[in-house]
């Protein structure tokens, strides 16, 4: 078969470079078409279903809502949690399910359950997107109202915005939401014996059309419609609402019509700018950013200059591209330099120009071709999937082919027969070297849950690149060679002679016993290089920016949070590195965001790390950043996250935070009370800060209970009185006014005075049947009560949540130290703890690796054992792994990087090429020794013939990652710890396995063929 592909491609050399020209040409257009993301989604499908229930107390939404909804959506296929917190006027559900089904049929599942389940009137349950999904956030700003360019937010650009494909919805905060008020004076309804509840009923009957089908006059054919909707404020004013002495009472003699807005329920600045109208894009899952960000900056400029009034202007303020365009410098900086790394190594080695240009040309072009399928696939890449490939792995195919044939050539064959007799010696090699790698990426293509989406786009990648660079060294390698190496020989440099004979001289004095010896060093030191090292799930990557949390005192009001959350923002501007600050307080009117007018949160954008004025890091930042927002505000909750990262936070675990100590139980006085318990400890551990209880009692609240006995006496209903209550205190909704294509709430309400003080509110008046009217006090109990602020359920099960976040890299050994500081906590019968968060997500995903490396691992042994029929041999070869592992663990030491997913790739990586080198070493002592060579002669030519094909394998692996090993900035930090283990596994592997291994072959039991 061999000699058939190398009698095809050296009679057509010429043509295949073509070809291969040509479709570097094409690929370089298709790559045009490639999206590219930050960081893939590793989030599970995940419906959140938001219910507003205006006005209800958390007790209250968590009975008629939250059961309700759980209840139905119970049993759905595929579903592993369900989240759920109940609020004042709201509920929120969060359905997370499995890896296995997609997010289509997840949300059509949620919908197919949500038609049947049963709610109060007028309460319908709404999907909202990810917020995993933001792409961008912008300003309207022009010169008028915040009600009006509320409502070009809400009614022109929102509507336009979700037009652009791949948008799934355009969230509006901040502002003011228009609303016509009738603003009733008690005192009229009395003058004029009107009750409330007829008010509102005639305003609700005078907005209505109705249709009265066809009528023909002669020939000609008419449509009938009786006109009655309201379309200006005069039209309010001038319906009727009763009669006095025959004479019509009109609105406008009892009330003030005025266009107002509804009650506010969220503030959003940026910088100096105090309260503006913000829009946030998000897309809908698994859309592809770039495409999706032009057609959006297209829409706006469109916005902009056709369609919006001259005077107002539609301004991004945080584009994803930016972040994007970042990571796409980032792996074009690391590529280019690795491979740069790659060609001198080469080049050192072969002592060849044309040669090492001609095998370093493989690594672009195959990562060229790579690119391009993942474009025609319509696959995503990122900056681990590309900036974690090593090159130097790639490149080992045809440094074999090429090292292969200059050494054929120095034993005197001719051009055409080093070529020919190369593609024999190599073919098997390569063939088993592709399928040991392809064997050690079984953890990668075996992952389930969020480690499964991060690092598979990579696995796919590499492989890819791996087949490209085999399918080019027996294509494009063979016919460069052809062509352009004929006279070119491999020269030595003297330092690499220098090198050779130090080397043979070193392993001359070292023995059998030494090298048993090194070998349990190596592997004792492995062990405990490994305990000491620690644990995470995944390192933070750096995302240039700041997302702060600020807890205030779950009593505030909006307006005192809003005054505190300005002092907040001014802190933040007063640091030179920061660049711009956003933030908003309280929660949006649909919902959207389940939190309350205690809740502030900081978007914060930082400069350019080279233009920071102080030489510090980020994480020093973040900690003056903490002390100063501590000093003016001691007794706030404050948390410092990343704006990706904190909502996958809480899409991964229900929780606004990294990770949390989850208290189950059903009374939420005693999860209270063991929740300050817990914090109390847990604050005292090293490494964990930003502890935080998120309360669920001590709402105030001020009841109105109808005494239904006394209502009776005034012939009043409950309905009568909660109406009463609803329009004085809150605004009564009665029906919708419509301009053009735009719908408003018409609400009727008491003047505002009437909130002033509970005494106030206890004189509000009812109008009675007989025109005369009675307090309120007299067929209402009002007192003050605290109730709960929130409930949170997990599984249908109420819980208490306490956030935290870890400090140290070691958060596995950070939290066994909480979990120890809080294992004698007791806990009535039928309440437990859980830890979530990137912890629990750690723990899966070691223990899933576990058992696919270890299946890895007994496939490696099986094929091994196949390849030289022995057992000892099979495992004489896996302590070239051990080896690399070893390098890995201790480069990882001095990096300062702990144990985590990322590193256990780069371990996956490295094993594969380990086992190929030792393998290339005992088949070609095996060959001496079969030879008739004694096993001293057998070691010192297997090692003069292997070492610097080894040394050169190792050392290219070792430095084609090793940018990335040493980068910082944005984005980079993911990719360290796989980079590091690469590096230090292949650089300080290699030179054990060249040492060492070399003495251990004396035990390697060699059969006769």
């Amino acid at each position: 078969m061999m000699h058939k592909v190398f009698r095809f491609v050296v009679e057509n050399a010429v043509a295949i470079l073509l070809i291969n020209f040509i479709l570097v040409v094409s690929s370089l257009f298709i790559v045009r078409q490639l999206n590219i993301e930050v960081f893939p989604d590793p989030s599970p499908p995940i419906v959140e279903i938001v219910t507003v229930y205006e006005g209800r107390s958390a007790e209250e939404v968590e009975k008629q809502i939250t059961i309700p909804l759980e209840v139905a959506l119970a049993g759905m296929p595929g579903l592993e949690n369900i989240y759920s917190i109940s609020l004042y006027g709201l509920s929120d559900i969060k359905c997370r399910f499995s890896f296995d089904v997609t997010y289509k049929d997840a949300r059509q599942e949620v919908l197919n359950r949500l038609s049947q389940v049963n709610l109060p009137p007028n309460v319908s349950p709404s999907i909202n997107p990810s917020p995993i999904g933001e792409v961008m956030r912008y300003r309207v700003k022009g010169n008028r109202s915040l009600i009006d360019l509320r409502t070009i937010q809400d009614w022109i650009v929102a509507r336009n915005l979700q037009t652009v494909p791949g948008v799934a919805t355009v969230s509006s905060y901040g502002g003011a939401v228009k609303a016509y008020s009738i603003v009733v004076h008690p005192q009229k309804l009395i003058e004029y014996k009107i009750p409330l509840s007829q008010v509102i009923d005639q305003v609700s009957k005078s907005n209505i059309n109705v249709g009265g089908r066809v009528l023909e006059f002669g020939d000609q054919y008419y449509n009938i419609r009786g006109i009655g909707l309201i379309k200006s404020v005069s039209d309010i004013e001038n319906t009727i609402v009763g009669y006095k002495n025959n004479i019509p009472i009109m609105v406008k003699n009892i009330a003030d019509v005025q266009i107002s807005h509804l009650p506010r329920t969220a503030y959003v600045g940026l910088n100096r700018n105090d309260d503006i109208v913000m829009g946030v894009v998000i897309l809908r899952k698994n859309e592809k950013s770039i495409p999706a960000l032009k057609a959006l900056h297209e829409k706006i400029d469109y916005l902009n200059n056709h369609v919006l009034p001259k005077d107002v202007k539609v301004i991004p303020f945080y584009d994803k591209q930016e972040l994007i365009d970042k990571v796409i410098h980032k792996i074009t900086e690391t590529a280019i330099t690795g491979i740069i790394l790659v060609l001198v190594v080469i080049l050192i080695f072969l002592g060849e120009v044309r040669s090492a240009l001609i095998v370093a040309s493989i690594i672009p072009i195959s990562l060229l071709y790579t690119l391009s399928v993942m474009a025609i696939n319509k696959e995503s890449a990122n900056l681990l999937s590309i900036g974690a490939i090593d090159f130097g792995i790639i490149v080992d195919i045809p440094l074999i082919f090429i090292e292969n044939y200059f050494r054929l050539k120095d034993e005197g064959k001719n051009h055409f027969q080093a070529l020919k007799e190369n593609i024999d010696q190599i073919s098997k090699p390569i063939m088993f070297s592709m399928i040991v790698i392809l064997l050690a990426f079984i953890p990668l293509f075996t992952m389930k849950g969020s480690e499964s989406q991060i690092f598979m786009p990579m696995a796919k990648t590499y492989i890819y690149a791996l087949i490209f660079a085999l399918v080019l060294t027996f294509t494009y390698l063979l016919a460069s060679s052809y062509i352009f190496l004929k006279n070119s020989h491999e020269r030595k440099f003297k330092f690499f002679v220098i090198l050779e004979r130090i080397y043979l001289k070193v392993v001359e004095k070292i023995n059998s016993k030494m090298a048993i010896l090194a070998t349990l060093i190596v592997f004792v030191g492995a062990i405990i290089l490994f305990k000491f090292l620690g644990a995470q799930f995944l390192p933070k990557m750096d995302e240039g920016n700041i997302y702060a949390r600020v807890i205030f005192p779950y009593t505030i009001s909006l307006k005192k949070s809003y005054e505190n959350a300005k002092e907040i923002r001014d802190i933040f501007l007063s640091f030179p590195e920061v660049e711009q600050v956003e933030f908003q307080v309280g929660r949006p009117e649909d919902g959207t965001d389940p939190t309350g007018p205690f809740n502030s949160e900081y978007f914060v954008k930082l400069k350019d790390y080279d233009k920071w004025p102080k030489n510090i890091t980020k994480e020093e930042l973040e900690k003056e950043i903490r002390e100063k927002i501590r000093q003016k505000f001691p007794n706030f909750d404050i948390n410092l996250s990343q704006y990706i990262q904190d909502n996958l936070d809480e899409a991964m675990s229900g929780v606004k935070g990294e990770n949390s100590v989850k208290i189950f139980g059903s009374d939420l006085n005693i999860l209270t009370q063991k929740a300050h318990e817990v914090a109390e400890r847990i604050k005292k551990v090293p490494g964990i800060t930003d502890v935080g209880i998120f309360e669920e009692l001590g709402q105030p609240n001020l009841i109105i209970q109808v005494d239904r006995e006394k209502a009776s006496l005034y012939n009043l209903t409950v309905e009568d009185i909660l109406d009463v209550i609803q329009s004085s205190l809150n605004g009564r909704f009665v029906t919708q006014i419509m301009e053009e294509d735009k719908f408003f709430d018409l609400v009727v309400k008491f003047p505002d005075k009437y909130r002033d003080s509970i005494e106030d509110i206890k004189d509000i008046p009812i109008i009675l049947q007989d025109g005369s009217f009675i307090p309120i006090s007299k067929v209402a109990n009002i007192y003050y009560d605290t109730g709960a602020s929130f409930i949170y359920r997990e599984n249908y099960r109420r819980y208490i949540p306490i956030k935290f976040s870890v400090e140290s890299k070691d958060l596995a050994g950070t939290v066994a130290k909480a979990q120890d500081a809080i294992k004698d906590v007791k806990l009535p019968e039928g309440y437990f703890i859980t830890w979530s968060g990137q912890f629990e997500q750690m723990q899966q995903a070691f223990q899933r690796l576990k058992i696919s490396i270890g299946f890895t691992l007994f496939v490696i042994v099986i094929v091994l054992f196949i390849i030289n029929g022995s057992i000892k041999n099979t495992f004489i070869v896996l302590l070239s792994p051990l080896y690399a592992f070893f390098g890995g663990l201790l480069f990882l030491l001095i990096w300062k990087e702990p144990i985590s997913v990322s590193a256990s790739v780069g371990f996956i990586s490295i094993l594969g090429i380990a086992v190929l080198n030792a393998n290339i070493m005992l088949s070609t002592y095996s060959n001496f020794i079969r030879s008739g060579l004694e096993k001293e002669e057998a070691i010192v030519k297997t090692i003069r013939e292997k070492f610097r094909s080894i040394l050169i394998t190792g050392l290219t692996a070792s430095v084609g990652l090793f940018p990335a090993a040493v980068s910082h900035g944005v984005g980079s930090q993911v990719q360290k710890p796989l980079a590091v283990v690469i590096v230090g596994g292949m650089f300080l592997g290699t030179l054990l396995l060249l040492l060492f291994f070399p003495r251990l072959l004396k035990f390697v039991e060699v059969k006769e063929i």
